[in-house]
């Protein structure tokens, strides 16, 4: 499950829902409370949409194992079983899965967002096997190989505020942001579009980030708040998760007959309403999300 929704309760409330989203939680009109609720269906929307594509669409860390095999010019390939790849982070390689070189800088050229082509030359370990042939095994043999790279899309919130004219961002996770990539401030009332300075160096992504300082490569137009999204997922998957989101939201009450295809979560906000359920809804986000599912 993502820690942050792909898409922001201040976005979701932008969209055009026609949806009371002031009484999520009865009796409490704090405005916080409410905005608690609310991110915690976006985040059950997003979880769903992995679930939907089988992988993660947020941008993360994933380390993938398998057999493989050197060609002549001593390059292994390796279909990523997530995409889109952006960075191949670490390469291990050898005879045996307990004894592997690595590659302290690994050479990687990445087709559709998914092929992996790694050159073996420079590694950093000697090599164990009894073949050595400059990259680490004769052409043709099969190789045991580890590979850490990011995949995904950028889907993370801004950290701090920022004035206009603002020449870096805080972010709350940078994987995936690289150098020179163009990346979305979902704010209402004050989009815009940032590119990310190409001399910025990206921190070694890890399991668990943290806030980030991004280096823009223009100042930002206007002025910006904290929690709004930063992101290059598509438009079309962001809508997918709020389709689904209205979807939870609009789901027939509980004393009625349950239509909804795929949870029996309750929810307050429709009760007895004589609108259509959801399941346009849902059908809808599947369509969208079909594009970018798992491709093994």
């Amino acid at each position: 499950m993502p820690s942050t929704p792909y898409v922001s309760a201040a976005a979701f409330r932008a969209h055009p829902t026609y949806l009371d989203l002031d009484s999520l939680r009865p009796d409490d009109p704090d405005p916080a409370a409410q905005d608690a609720v609310l991110t915690n269906l976006l985040l059950q929307a997003s979880s769903w949409a992995d679930n939907e594509c089988d992988q993660p669409l947020g941008a993360h860390l994933f380390i993938q194992s398998g057999r493989v095999r050197t060609d002549r010019a001593g390059r292994i390939r390796m279909h990523a079983d997530h995409g889109p790849v952006s960075t191949v982070t670490g390469v291990g390689y050898g005879w045996s899965p307990t004894s592997l070189t690595t590659l302290a800088a690994p050479s990687a050229w990445v087709e559709d967002g998914s092929n992996l082509v790694i050159g073996l030359g420079g590694a950093s370990g000697a090599w164990t096997g009894s073949l050595q042939l400059g990259f680490g095994s004769g052409p043709g043999a099969e190789t045991f190989a580890r590979i850490s790279y990011v995949a995904g899309y950028v889907a993370t919130q801004l950290a701090d505020a920022a004035e206009a004219g603002a020449t870096s961002l805080q972010v709350a996770d940078p994987t995936g942001i690289e150098p020179g990539g163009q990346y979305r401030i979902w704010e209402p009332g004050a989009e815009e579009t940032v590119t990310v300075s190409p001399v910025w160096q990206p921190p070694t992504p890890t399991g668990m980030p943290a806030t980030t300082s991004v280096l823009l490569a223009a100042p930002t137009l206007v002025a910006h708040e904290s929690g709004h999204d930063f992101s290059d997922m598509p438009a079309d998957a962001r809508l997918a998760v709020v389709n689904y989101a209205m979807a939870l939201l609009v789901r027939p009450d509980s004393s009625a007959e349950d239509e909804f295809p795929d949870t029996a979560m309750a929810s307050t906000t429709r009760g007895k309403d004589s609108r259509r359920t959801g399941v346009g809804l849902v059908n809808e986000a599947r369509r969208i999300l079909s594009s970018y599912q798992r491709v093994r």
